[in-house]
């Protein structure tokens, strides 16, 4: 097992090129702009050779990719967001099988407002996620990134529906993560079904959710009372 210390050696020291040879920044931009943006041959090489450096560190490329996802997601919890992509996207350069970095770049997309982006790399981390556990949590963050995209856009209904979907498929892979119910419960809020709310809140209570920030109970009571 990697000991923390090499871990974060290496994250020093093994880096990909972060920008263009006209000086325009690529590594902050999810997957490196591709396909869309062809990748010139001075940064293939240099993809090359930290594919290289890092698989004569760790071998495991699978294993390599969660090093680094994980360390992105630190980046992401601390709020900086630019640090955060450029992990996620040496995540995906190593291992592009890997869901994770997708679930990375969607996350991201949410923070700036790209929602309809944030959902398309939602649907690749689902079509390959290999870890039922970590599903359930995909699943609710898809139903919330639907219910964000509805708010703006004149689908509202289609992707009200499309978050439904996603939370229930969420319960019904693991009913006991509290998370999902108090995700459906604000989808619910915002697509006006205030006694289908309520019942999601009852749910999450009995789980030990996060508790609901006042202004939402109150909100929700104007609607309509708790049964």
């Amino acid at each position: 097992m990697l000991s923390r210390t090499f871990i974060y050696f290496l994250l020093v020291i093994l880096v990909t090129a972060c920008a263009s040879p006209d000086g325009v920044r690529i590594d902050n931009i999810p997957m490196y702009g591709q396909p869309e943006a062809a990748r010139l041959p001075a940064l293939k090489k240099a993809d090359e050779d930290f594919i290289k450096k890092v698989a004569s560190k760790i071998p495991d490329r699978k294993e390599a990719s969660k090093i680094w996802w994980a360390q992105a997601e630190k980046f992401m919890a601390q709020g900086n967001i630019d640090l955060a992509m450029r992990r996620y996207n040496q995540s995906w350069l190593i291992d592009p099988d890997n869901y994770q970095p997708y679930w990375g770049f969607a996350r991201v997309s949410l923070e700036q407002g790209k929602t309809a982006e944030a959902i398309e790399f939602l649907s690749m981390a689902k079509g390959l996620i290999d870890d039922p556990f970590q599903e359930v949590a995909l699943l609710a963050d898809t139903g919330t990134a639907y219910t964000a995209l509805a708010q703006t856009a004149t689908e509202k209904n289609r992707y009200f529906s499309l978050a439904n979907e996603n939370f229930a498929a969420s319960t019904e892979l693991d009913p006991m993560y509290a998370n999902s119910w108090r995700r459906w419960a604000f989808s619910l809020f915002e697509q006006g079904k205030y006694s289908e709310a309520w019942v999601k809140v009852k749910r999450a209570r009995e789980l030990n959710a996060r508790p609901f920030p006042e202004s939402f109970i109150t909100a929700l009571s104007h609607k309509k009372s708790e049964t």
